[in-house]
């Protein structure tokens, strides 16, 4: 079917579609506007027809479009692509639609003969905001642990991995501190599992408030904590490790009106000249961890 002998019947055919089907001439002239009629995901599109890119959208995004264009052009296959675009900032008459930040697909075909007298490629476009956000929101739970809302081992291991990598790029220096709860399994046996999930959530908060969030904090599994610290020396690490390992220790761990006394061993380590790998650093903070426990716990121990 040639669109320059749409008929009523294939108008109609194409205003049933909810996604915007579109025929751009090589210049960037929005030759044909069909299609795009579900308000919910889209602006109307129809008076685009006959304008320039360039008219209507802004330069750097009407230059990321062309290149698109350019390069379909000089193929025979389907160009798929994915783009962001704020749909406040595209000039129609009449904003419509979602508005907003929004997520496009668009699936870009080359017309094999001229059309209107010009080279030109035929482009839907589809709205997968909806889709991006869920798998932004389920990448999110992959790397939160469900009962503290920390991050999870999986994440700070990718996170210690691209600060190692800064590390040798600039020098940046990285620690990693291991922590377990002591006497963990007392509190299990004694109260409950409930109880041990209590003490878990609590120490969470009161790590994250005298850590905030300028470091990567993650539940590394079980009663175990691990939290690495970008851009401090040794003696300003030693110092936040023993603020912690105090605010544990004074911390109220209420739980069913009985107070738990909670302490905590911590393990340090420090990033080396020659070390690449988070399982070496996570190692010595490991066994560093185990000396503090060997030594009477409630303490800090670096190697």
């Amino acid at each position: 079917m040639e669109f320059e002998a749409l008929s009523d019947l294939s108008i109609s055919l194409f205003n049933t579609i909810p996604d915007p089907f579109f025929v751009i001439s090589e210049d960037g002239v929005y030759l044909e506007v069909l299609g795009g009629t579900e308000r919910s995901l889209y602006d109307d599109g129809a008076p685009l027809r006959g304008r320039n890119i360039y008219e209507f959208m802004e330069k750097d995004f009407a230059d990321f479009f062309m290149d698109h264009i350019r390069h379909t052009l000089q193929g025979t296959t389907l160009n798929c692509f994915d783009y962001q675009l704020e749909t406040g900032k595209v000039d129609l008459p009449q904003l419509n639609g979602p508005g907003g930040i929004q997520w496009f697909e668009a699936r870009m075909y080359p017309m094999h003969k001229p059309y209107q007298g010009h080279r030109a490629v035929t482009v839907m476009i589809i709205n997968i905001t909806e889709r991006r956000i869920l798998q932004q929101r389920l990448r999110e739970l992959s790397y939160l642990d469900p009962l503290t809302s920390l991050a999870n081992r999986r994440y700070f291991l990718e996170r210690v991995t691209e600060e190692l990598r800064e590390h040798h790029l600039n020098g940046t220096s990285v620690h990693v501190m291991l922590c377990d709860i002591d006497h963990f399994k007392a509190v299990n046996d004694t109260f409950g599992h409930l109880a041990g999930d209590f003490v878990l959530k609590e120490f969470a908060n009161v790590v994250k408030q005298v850590l905030k969030q300028t470091h990567t904090i993650a539940r590394f599994g079980g009663d175990e904590f691990v939290i690495s610290l970008v851009g401090m020396t040794t003696e300003q690490v030693m110092q936040k490790c023993e603020q912690l390992r105090i605010a544990v220790q004074e911390y109220s761990f209420m739980y069913e009106g009985h107070r738990l006394f909670v302490q905590v061993s911590i393990g340090l380590s420090q990033v080396i000249e020659a070390e690449i790998e988070v399982n070496s650093l996570i190692g010595r903070a490991d066994r560093a961890l185990y000396m503090a426990k060997e030594n009477g716990r409630n303490q800090v121990m670096l190697l």
